[in-house]
């Protein structure tokens, strides 16, 4: 009897912990709710270093997208996803997954720059896939052909990063070939103004004779 009362006891305790959890899970009513779930297990993973725990924090910000998609906090939910799946689990195409998700879903949102600048560098720095990288820094400097802001270098770094991927060279290599043209240009430049000095001396000298020669005249007259 008491064998079986303790089972019915274990039981019991079993589910009411299936019931708790299933009252937690729906009490995630508000976004600050979903929102404040998933941070918290993101940082609980960063502090265990547990990729499950990423997962779950990953689940939960996909759950906040898909029960409010209108809302102004669903780009930071993916990037958060985005983050997550770049930084921690290491998830290179999910992270690529979801950057183009926001490229194609809010194309006119300053995160849809990052975000395809994104793609275009982790196929380059850490996939190392140097085909797609190019296809995404043309894409890029296609639809951002300059930078508007001048804390913004994400143009001018796909620039770069496109002529380092196309000429084959370091970034080192292409700072001092492009060092070496300046100066190229500038002792051309330098050599043209001392061109234009020296016909200048040569023009002031012809009109001091030719004034002199008229100066000259009416003396030769009066002898």
């Amino acid at each position: 009897m008491l064998k079986n009362g303790l089972n019915l006891l274990f039981v019991a305790l079993i589910v009411v912990m299936i019931a708790s959890c299933g009252k937690q899970e729906k009490e995630l009513k508000t976004e600050e709710e979903y929102l404040t779930s998933a941070k918290s297990l993101y940082d609980s993973g960063l502090v265990k270093n547990d990729n499950e725990l990423f997962n779950q924090s990953i689940k939960k910000y996909q759950e906040f997208v898909s029960k409010f998609p209108k809302s102004e906090k669903v780009l930071f939910a993916y990037n958060q996803i985005a983050g997550i799946n770049f930084d921690n689990l290491k998830n290179y195409p999910e992270a690529i997954n979801t950057y183009k998700i926001v490229v194609d879903k809010y194309p006119d949102k300053k995160e849809a720059k990052q975000s395809l600048f994104m793609i275009a560098f982790i196929y380059d720095e850490t996939m190392k896939d140097k085909e797609n990288a190019k296809i995404y820094y043309k894409k890029f400097i296609e639809k951002y052909p300059t930078d508007t802001d001048a804390n913004d270098k994400m143009t001018e770094s796909a620039k770069r990063m496109l002529e380092v991927l196309e000429s084959g060279k370091s970034i080192e290599e292409l700072i001092l070939q492009n060092s070496d043209n300046k100066t190229s240009e500038t002792k051309t430049d330098t050599k043209q103004d001392s061109k234009k000095e020296e016909k200048k001396t040569e023009v002031k000298k012809t009109q001091t004779i030719d004034d002199g020669n008229v100066d000259r005249a009416p003396e030769q007259k009066k002898k």
